[in-house]
């Protein structure tokens, strides 16, 4: 009974080195946007898992929340192609929940919700008030890039532009990505790109490095908004009732805009499907609409002067299709000596994107 006493400060002390044990265990890196290279699955679904983990040890603290909803989301839209899947937003409503119930109000329940309702316009009330209390966080550079897009505020897309830049927002490998892209559309074209990792790059290089200013770059994902969709219709030269969005706004330019229309090789595949025999691979990006004389020597044009980096994750994987038309093209043609040094090319950018096996199925490349 007397020893009670002196053992309880020596049994709180070791509580006590148990939970600092537990409070100074590594955590695992932040999470790598995708446009920061973060388009590695295994990486990704690693991370997740643990921030997964590290979560489960600290329920109540937000950050670690927020972290695991990042990973989360850039391990699904990596497993899935750049796509959420409904059970995708489903774990990610949930973790959003997580962080409303022992963070109401806080910039961590705030981003939250932004990931979980984009593109929808509450997302961007919400991208607002997590600016408003913590605006020196760098989670918030892509998307404030975004929100200027949205709202069409051009000071404010230059100075997300800069920042995204200056904090090291976008890897080398992307940016010369988007480079390829700006190159493969004439400068009066209307741009539809895909998603964070080919709009953010190709709009921060035409704003920082003033290449094709004329030019007008498009997130589909945007369209959802009315106000965006208004002001696009508009800039684009579009004529007569303004579309809805989905593939029926670009269709609607086709016919009513004096402007170019071009895809980026990313765009959805709904997109692509949706205009059988008027995608034109001329570069890094399809020029939509009839077959023309001059698409074939765009290609071969820009795909010399592209380049065509090997670390871009998914943006590299892309060159593969420009770069298998145009070999067919030379085939055809018996120009062998060109045709051996693309196989080549193509070899070197199917194995850094594990794609050998599919150039190989596909009769691309011959063993």
């Amino acid at each position: 009974m007397h020893r009670l006493p002196l053992l309880l400060p020596a049994l709180l002390a070791a509580l006590a080195c148990l939970g600092q044990a537990a409070d100074d265990a590594p955590l695992p890196p932040p999470p790598v946007s995708n446009m920061q290279g973060g388009w590695d699955n295994q990486v990704a679904n690693s991370q997740a898992a643990q921030w997964k983990d590290a979560n489960e040890a600290r329920p109540d603290n937000a950050r670690f929340q927020l972290n695991w909803l990042r990973s989360e989301y850039n391990a699904r839209w990596s497993n899935n192609n750049g796509e959420l899947k409904p059970e995708d937003v489903m774990q990610l409503e949930q973790i959003a929940a997580q962080i409303q119930e022992h963070a109401a109000g806080s910039f961590e329940a705030h981003l939250a919700e932004y990931y979980v309702e984009f593109p929808a316009p509450g997302a961007f009330a919400d991208l607002e008030a997590a600016y408003r209390i913590a605006p020196e966080r760098t989670e918030l550079l892509a998307p404030m890039l975004s929100k200027a897009m949205v709202t069409g505020d051009g000071e404010d897309l230059t100075k997300w532009a800069r920042e995204l830049h200056r904090h090291g927002g976008i890897s080398p490998a992307l940016t010369a990505a988007a480079s390829d892209v700006l190159l493969s559309v004439p400068a009066n074209a209307v741009l539809f790109t895909n998603g964070d990792m080919d709009t953010q790059p190709t709009v921060v290089r035409q704003v920082l490095q003033q290449e094709r200013s004329a030019l007008l770059i498009v997130d589909r994902r945007l369209l959802a908004d009315a106000g965006y969709r208004q002001r696009t219709w508009k800039a684009a030269g579009g004529t007569g009732p303004e579309p809805g969005e989905g593939p029926a706004f670009a269709r609607a330019l086709l016919r009513t805009s004096k402007r170019p229309v071009y895809f980026a090789l990313s765009l959805h595949r709904s997109w692509l499907e949706a205009f059988p025999g008027q995608l034109h691979a001329v570069g890094a990006a399809f020029r939509v609409g009839a077959p023309e004389p001059g698409d074939a020597p765009a290609l071969a044009r820009n795909w010399s002067a592209m380049q065509k980096p090997l670390n871009a994750g998914p943006m590299s994987r892309n060159y593969l299709l420009p770069g298998a038309i145009l070999l067919e093209r030379l085939r055809r043609e018996n120009d062998e000596a060109r045709a051996a040094l693309l196989e080549h090319e193509l070899r070197r950018i199917g194995e850094a994107t594990g794609a050998m096996q599919d150039l190989y199925t596909l009769g691309i490349l011959h063993h």
